[in-house]
């Protein structure tokens, strides 16, 4: 018999509650653990870079952050595509190189070598990418 990993699957990966006190939802244990770290995040950068007072609304704006935070993260983490795998992935796509936005200026530099008004010896007859003899 050939065994899979689909047992591995069926196994219930969400927090109901304390015993004999049932939450009224379901939360993922990959949830909490990423909402724990978003909130530390969403605070040192409210407390510390924005200078936000401390006070009642603010915990509940940040709880909102944190909780809009965790959703949109943690809809992508599955046992296939753990976080670390996410967040690699997300860093990629941010500094992915573009192509320019229309409009804006491009300069393109090109090697001497093609710039030389009289050609005088044998290695101007290269073309860039045809280096190796």
């Amino acid at each position: 018999m050939i065994d899979n990993d689909d047992l591995m699957y069926r196994v219930d990966r969400h927090y109901l509650g304390p015993t004999g006190y049932p939450l009224p939802v379901r939360i993922r244990y990959t949830a909490g653990i990423v909402g724990a770290s978003a909130f530390v995040v969403v605070f040192v950068i409210a407390r510390g870079i924005l200078h936000v007072p401390l006070g009642f609304k603010t915990l509940m704006v940040m709880a909102l952050v944190t909780v809009w935070l965790t959703t949109r993260i943690a809809k992508f983490v599955t046992p296939d595509r753990p976080l670390r795998s996410v967040f690699k992935a997300a860093l990629n796509d941010l500094v992915a190189p573009r192509p320019p936005k229309v409009g804006k200026t491009l300069f393109v530099s090109l090697p001497t070598r093609l710039t030389k008004s009289a050609p005088t010896s044998d290695d101007s007859a290269h073309f860039d990418g045809e280096d190796h003899r």
